[in-house]
């Protein structure tokens, strides 16, 4: 299940955008009505190495063909790459944390499509190689670039990422309380930027749920996320099925909805926002969390598809009883029109570190320390 973040507020900005039309499902019906699926186990073999799961598989990126991952181990500042196909530990790259080719404290990574790795963080960022050489500094301090000075550095990271082909880096910065963010564009070759409201999804701040104690801060927000497809920019957000499209060539914004059947389109009701006791951030977090939330959309070449993920949480009086969930796989074609809903029927937990690839859902599980895989067969 998601879990409220506990950590310290700091103050984020954002700035405008605009919509666009619904997309329709196509006329051949839903593809997934009578969707059947197997779960297979498979275990990578590490030959004689270690894979840090501690934190389980939580900073990993995926090849552009889908063959191999690549895992970065923060305590070791190392990253290690798994041949998705051979399911065996292909190399393990060792990185410095500081000095010349240092990291700094960097938790979150791109492999880009020549293999190299943008690797983002407050105070150094680059591009570097395999063999942990810094290639390139990248500038992204907000107090440097026009329109992003108030902006606080760490809402700069969230969703980050390089567009390979203009160097442009793209990320999501927002309300660190209300969970509202926009799109921010960046060129770190000048230093020049610009925000971009998403009004759409602005509604996302009506189910935040913030408790301020002695001890720190629980907060509960909505989940963005952004992915590139092509020239294509996806937005995506829990709130609601809705998505953004943001062509790159052309800097336009879109927006789509999608007349979902299986599943509501969003979140409804009434939250409070702000609450005093620890019991009633729990009850105002179960009604999010009892709701649909819709999570980021992901491409299959092989498949020529877009799938998605959608889930419901159900939690119980207290933290202490067991969940229950509810989830929801779509199909979209290359053009976002809806192709398929389903509930995925016998499925009681959430894919965790998932990603699809071949038509497959492959999601991590730890198999008695070991890096592991749950992977589903779609049959349909």
């Amino acid at each position: 299940m998601r879990k409220p973040l506990l950590f310290v507020c700091f103050a984020l900005f954002f700035s405008c955008g605009r919509s666009g039309e619904k997309k329709k499902s196509t006329e051949s019906g839903n593809i997934l009505e009578n969707l059947s699926y197997s779960v297979d186990t498979v275990v990578v073999d590490v030959k004689g190495e270690i894979i840090n799961l501690n934190h389980g598989l939580e900073y990993f990126d995926l090849s552009p063909d889908r063959t191999s991952l690549i895992f970065f181990d923060r305590q070791q500042t190392l990253f290690q790459e798994i041949d998705l196909d051979q399911m065996v530990i292909k190399a393990t790259y060792p990185f410095e944390l500081e000095g010349p080719n240092g990291l700094g404290r960097s938790s979150y990574f791109q492999l880009l499509p020549d293999r190299t790795l943008m690797i983002p963080s407050l105070l150094k960022s680059g591009i570097y190689n395999l063999h942990g050489e810094l290639l390139s500094r990248i500038s992204m301090r907000p107090s440097d670039i026009d329109g992003f000075d108030t902006l606080n550095p760490f809402t700069l990271m969230y969703e980050i990422l390089m567009d390979p082909k203009s160097g442009l880096l793209y990320s999501l910065p927002g309300d660190y309380i209300t969970g509202v963010r926009n799109l921010a564009i960046l060129d770190p070759s000048n230093s020049e930027g610009k925000i971009i409201k998403l009004s759409e999804m602005e509604k996302a701040g009506n189910f935040s749920v913030f408790w301020n104690t002695e001890n720190g801060k629980a907060l509960e927000t909505e989940d963005y996320s952004l992915n590139l497809i092509d020239d294509i920019l996806i937005i995506t957000c829990t709130i609601g099925s809705g998505l953004y499209l943001y062509y790159t060539k052309t800097e336009n914004l879109e927006y789509f909805d999608f007349p979902h059947k299986v599943a509501p389109r969003e979140k409804t009701g009434e939250v409070l926002n702000e609450v005093s006791t620890e019991k009633d951030f729990w009850k105002e977090y179960r009604k999010v969390a009892g709701q649909i939330s819709y999570r980021e959309i992901m491409w299959d070449s092989p498949t020529s598809k877009h799938y998605r993920l959608a889930s419901k949480t159900i939690l119980g009086e207290t933290e202490e009883e067991p969940a229950d969930y509810e989830v929801y796989l779509f199909a979209y074609d290359q053009n976002f029109n809806l192709l398929g809903e389903t509930l995925l029927k016998g499925l009681n937990e959430l894919p965790e570190s998932y990603f699809f690839k071949d038509g497959k859902l492959w999601s991590y599980v730890n198999v008695e320390d070991e890096l592991g895989f749950s992977v589903f067969t779609f049959n349909f």
